[in-house]
């Protein structure tokens, strides 16, 4: 599959035999944004991303992080658990004091 999001909902898309038009119809969005999601060139909102998945038979999460390794789902499902209600600066926030915190740790190593 595709390592992208546009690129997973083109493939998806395809396997199931669906056009542009048909994908977005199903959507509520139009034909070029939905081009524009394809080509990576437009992020999607979360609803558009929700109403994708679900017109394709394939979870949001997928279509937003590809495969990930079961090991690495514990992992992914814990973290998003306790993003679960933060805002997106608190999110952002958090982001930043973890990559802080290994770059620390990569110096250490050095």
């Amino acid at each position: 599959m595709g390592d992208t999001l546009g690129k997973r909902i083109k493939e998806f898309r395809k396997k199931k035999n669906m056009t542009q038009l048909q994908l977005a119809t199903m959507a509520f969005i139009s034909e070029s944004y939905m081009a524009l999601i394809e080509s990576d060139k437009r992020h999607p909102s979360t609803d558009v991303i929700i109403k994708i998945a679900e017109a394709l038979g394939v979870s949001s999460d997928y279509l937003l992080f590809g495969d990930i390794p079961k090991n690495e789902m514990t992992l992914f499902n814990s973290w998003k658990n306790l993003m679960n209600g933060r805002t997106p600066d608190e999110i952002d926030a958090a982001h930043k004091l973890v990559a802080f915190f290994f770059k620390s740790i990569d110096k250490r190593k050095s």
